[in-house]
């Protein structure tokens, strides 16, 4: 992408949107979703530009766009800015862009968690729940709850030998102490995980749009006040126990039992938690426990995807401290 490309998008709005100097390159922002980022001052404020991955094509950007309208009077949810000729969305060479309000704040992820900040972040994802449960909503099974059992199924098949014939094969990997070790702990937990997950997957559980990624990261605080939620790209029909689960398993650690207990409290005072909520999320932590480690492995030894490698020695860290919550059984009830 280049900067006649960045030039060519921002022209299409308003004069008030327009850079007052040259948009700063953000990449990736530290994301793995393939979006790239620009920020810039206008007159109307500091603002963001977003370059989508080309394989998201435009109507799946035009449905999340129209979720985010029914967020609009979350004053922590940025808005889409529309162009001259009205549209939220501007296409050029097979790629969706977009230009939204710049949120200031510090990601809630980067200092330990406290409980005022737990309860507003599960406050303001009850907020989020609440206001798209009216927007493509139905009772059924969980479509991300049943795909990752059929992973995990796979893996107990032949997904594991496969790994282990790739890890023999590049032994000299720096990450290849790591990735074994990651190896044999979730050969154990499997089967474990797999039996206690299957019982929940067909029962039906309200499907909604929900953020598919709702990771404390994604929270922002400005001066003790929670300020943004950003990083939309994953939003999708789901069950909201999905959010809770990638909200919780990375945020708390097996010690963090009140934290949790406070978070879940502060949503169920906005969206109460049905029962079969309540197990679904769990299944889908407990999932996440083992497959997290098994992305930063396979994307490394199996597909060769290229990240810096503190990048994937954190990403297999993160999997092998997941994975060590199975195996002492210290697990709270979300």
């Amino acid at each position: 992408m280049t900067s006649e490309e960045l030039r060519t998008v921002v022209d299409r709005y308003p004069a008030a949107e327009r850079p007052l100097a040259p948009p700063v390159s953000l990449g990736g922002a530290g994301g793995l979703s393939g979006s790239r980022l620009w920020r810039y001052t206008s007159r109307s404020g500091d603002r963001l530009v977003r370059a989508w991955p080309s394989a998201i094509g435009v109507e799946r950007v035009s449905r999340i766009h129209a979720w985010l309208r029914r967020l609009a009077d979350l004053p922590f949810v940025p808005q889409p800015i529309a162009t001259r000729a009205g549209d939220t969305i501007v296409r050029l060479h097979d790629r969706s862009w977009e230009v939204a309000p710049w949120l200031r704040g510090t990601s809630a992820s980067i200092e330990r968690a406290h409980v005022d900040r737990v309860r507003a972040v599960f406050e303001a994802l009850a907020k989020v729940h609440v206001r798209l449960a009216g927007s493509d909503a139905r009772r059924g099974p969980s479509p991300g709850l049943s795909a990752r059992c059929d992973e995990v199924a796979a893996l107990r098949r032949s997904g594991f030998d496969e790994i282990e014939r790739s890890l023999d094969l590049k032994a000299d990997d720096p990450l290849a102490g790591s990735a074994t070790t990651w190896l044999r702990s979730a050969r154990r937990a499997a089967p474990d995980v797999l039996a206690a997950a299957s019982p929940v997957v067909e029962r039906a559980v309200w499907l909604q749009p929900c953020l598919r990624d709702a990771r404390p990261g994604h929270f922002l605080f400005d001066q003790g006040r929670l300020s943004g939620l950003v990083d939309f790209g994953a939003m999708d029909v789901e069950s909201v126990s999905a959010d809770l689960a990638r909200l919780a398993g990375e945020w708390f650690g097996p010690d963090d039992l009140s934290l949790r207990s406070e978070g879940l409290e502060a949503y169920g005072r906005i969206r109460p938690l049905e029962s079969a909520e309540v197990e679904a999320a769990q299944a889908f932590e407990t999932l996440a426990d083992l497959l997290i480690g098994e992305r930063w492995v396979r994307w490394r030894f199996l597909e060769g995807r290229r990240f810096d490698d503190r990048v994937y020695l954190d990403g297999i860290g993160r999997g092998l401290a997941r994975l060590g919550r199975l195996e002492v059984g210290r697990r709270s009830e979300p």
